[in-house]
């Protein structure tokens, strides 16, 4: 049988074999295009010079004339003209050894291995894993903000030696109550007063306290935010308990007594 490469046209010899094995997907040995050797099959392979290698009936006509013409010597040389001549089988098998066999696909790519995709795979799955873990230290306080990551960040961080800071929403926490005096001691002083309560599920640490001094035009006249062991009346818990009232007590300076409004706001210390 026979094949002709559809890239540079070159005819190739193909054996059933070779269409059966990998579905028939061959490679040109010339170009070294791959393409299905079963869907270009020749039935007679190209012979440009199928013409010349066949006697001619002229030729043959004119070897008889001789033959009768000259005799014995003559026939002797007929005879070998006759063995000299090429059987049209032996001109086929002729052509057949001049004309390439096409190059197996298998020949070429070779068969791939499991091992070599396997430790690819192992490989991404390693340096994923080690994204992971560097995500997670470097970002532990954010991804333990959410409740559904805290378990897991907190048990990394157990392993991993980051310390994981204490739940905050500062949103939860409220002022109860505030109240704002002269300082019984010292003059152009103000004494605050306010009452904290954290009303979240969860003990969070103490909010920083902000507190503005407000002309009677509504300017700002001082602004000053204080820390946790600086406004607690009483000593501070590791953490503001869960609906548990903190009192805080603040001693401000009253810039040339012409404050006449207050503004506190709680902010992350």
């Amino acid at each position: 049988m026979y094949t002709r490469c559809p890239a540079c046209l070159t005819t190739f010899k193909v054996t059933p074999a070779q269409l059966g094995a990998r579905r028939g997907m061959v490679r040109c040995g010339i170009c070294s295009a791959i393409f299905r050797a079963e869907q270009r099959l020749l039935q007679v392979p190209t012979q440009p010079g199928a013409e010349a290698t066949a006697p001619s009936r002229e030729q043959t006509v004119s070897v008889k004339k001789t033959k009768r013409v000259r005799g014995g010597k003559n026939r002797s040389a007929s005879s070998r003209q006759r063995r000299a001549r090429v059987t049209p089988d032996q001109a086929t098998s002729a052509e057949d050894a001049a004309i390439p066999t096409v190059t197996e696909l298998e020949a070429i790519a070779k068969p791939r291995s499991f091992w070599r995709p396997f430790f690819w795979s192992l490989g991404n799955l390693s340096l994923l894993i080690l994204l992971a873990g560097q995500a997670l230290y470097f970002y532990h306080d954010e991804l333990a903000a959410d409740p559904s990551w805290r378990p897991v960040v907190s048990e990394f961080c157990d392993h991993a030696g980051c310390e994981l800071r204490p739940r905050r929403d500062i949103a939860r926490i409220e002022l109860l109550q505030t109240s704002i005096a002269p300082h019984p001691k010292y003059a152009n002083a103000l004494r605050i007063r306010a009452m904290l309560v954290n009303r979240a599920a969860f003990a969070q640490a103490y909010p920083g306290m902000e507190i503005s001094l407000t002309s009677s035009a509504g300017g700002v006249l001082a602004r000053r935010t204080f820390a946790p062991a600086q406004y607690l009346e009483t000593p501070a818990t590791a953490a503001l308990t869960p609906n548990v009232v903190a009192t805080a007590l603040l001693d401000v300076t009253n810039p040339d007594g012409k404050a006449v409004g207050y503004e506190i706001r709680l902010v992350t210390p």
